[in-house]
């Protein structure tokens, strides 16, 4: 899976947030707020990434459990394909 171009990630006010561009602009309803566990998953999707991968990032990055990174990054990446926001 890996991310689309059309929103851009911007750190303002020390929040970092998910900004649309283009069409997206239409399609959302203001910018979304990422915690720093889901900036660095955004920012791995750069590249083509299995769930495996990012699981096994966010547990060496985080010093988490892999359950619960499992669980975790599912739930986020399962966000994120909802919106559109990643090909999987």
């Amino acid at each position: 899976m890996k991310r689309k171009d059309d929103l851009l990630l911007q750190n303002v006010g020390g929040q970092d947030l998910l900004v649309p561009l283009g069409s997206k602009v239409l399609d959302m309803n203001g910018m979304v707020v990422l915690n720093p566990t889901g900036r660095y998953i955004w920012e791995l999707l750069a590249e083509d990434r299995s769930l495996e991968d990012l699981v096994t990032a966010v547990v060496a990055r985080f010093k988490v459990g892999a359950d619960r990174a499992g669980a975790d990054v599912r739930t986020f990446v399962d966000d994120l394909s909802r919106k559109g926001w990643i090909d999987i």
